[in-house]
């Protein structure tokens, strides 16, 4: 297949989500991430990559989600291989790295960097 164009379509954003609407493949050797983030983040991506491996451009979205009474901002990757993983608004060279354990069967819960501070996961 010959190199041509590159063709872009603009991605549409969805509007905020409600409580269980994002779909978890968990169990076995695989895991779930959410990673919680400042407001001044939504509509970022946040990429992920095996630790020690090239970023590949994987990524979700920091969507405004709106659980029980509160609004939360997160970012979800609903189905890793588990393992350790570095995590990076996507294309920030400068900005904080995040690393992230994968456990199969769980969802991985981890809170952005916000300054002054670290991420922490669990």
């Amino acid at each position: 297949m010959a190199d041509g164009p590159r063709h872009h379509h603009p991605e549409v954003v969805p509007g905020p989500s409600g409580e269980a609407s994002v779909i978890l493949d968990i169990g076995g050797d695989r895991g779930a991430v959410v990673i919680f983030a400042p407001e001044v983040l939504e509509g970022s991506e946040i990429e992920i990559r095996p630790s020690g491996q090239p970023w590949d451009g994987t990524h979700t979205a920091v969507r405004r989600r709106h659980v029980r009474s509160d609004t939360r901002f997160a970012g979800v990757f609903g189905s890793l291989p588990r393992g350790r993983y570095d995590a990076r608004v996507r294309d920030d060279d400068a900005g904080p790295v995040v690393a992230i354990a994968v456990t199969g069967g769980s969802v991985t819960q981890v809170t952005w960097p916000g300054p002054p501070g670290q991420a922490t996961g669990t």
